[in-house]
């Protein structure tokens, strides 16, 4: 069976523009833009529409945002949205206030500490530019 992935983007965007399940389908969107080359259209579509998404897939986004920046070489902006994501965790905001999240890794769901996300983060950043630091402790000039 060949895959039609153009194809699949158009359908994606009919079910954007029709509210049906928007936030799955900016996801998988994005994703299907990313393996298209598509990086700068993933990113522009993300970041104008995830205003349509509820409050507790915006992380998740930032995660594909985070890849597609890696992706295209967008450094800047890949370092922008880890100190947001780390600002939110110093100041509570990351899991709602509280001490760990429910997450999936590889179809399973697992809990996820405050401590495990701010390694998570970190771990991304260095890894994404060895020549760039992210100030630690939070708030020293994040």
């Amino acid at each position: 069976m060949e895959k039609d992935l153009d194809a699949s983007i158009a359908w994606f965007w009919k079910a954007i523009n029709t509210g049906d399940k928007v936030e799955s389908a900016l996801k998988d969107m994005a994703v299907v833009m990313k393996q298209r080359g598509y990086l700068g259209e993933a990113i522009d579509a993300i970041k104008s529409l995830r205003h349509l998404c509820p409050r507790q897939s915006q992380e998740s986004l930032d995660n594909i945002l985070l890849d597609l920046y890696k992706a295209s070489g967008r450094t800047r902006e890949e370092i922008e949205l880890l100190k947001h994501k780390l600002r939110k965790i110093y100041l509570g905001e990351a899991f709602h206030g509280k001490a760990t999240k429910r997450a999936r890794s590889h179809g399973r769901k697992i809990h996820v500490s405050v401590r495990q996300e701010t390694s998570r983060v970190l771990v991304s950043s260095c890894s994404s530019s060895s020549s760039v630091t992210t100030p630690w402790p939070p708030g020293s000039s994040l």
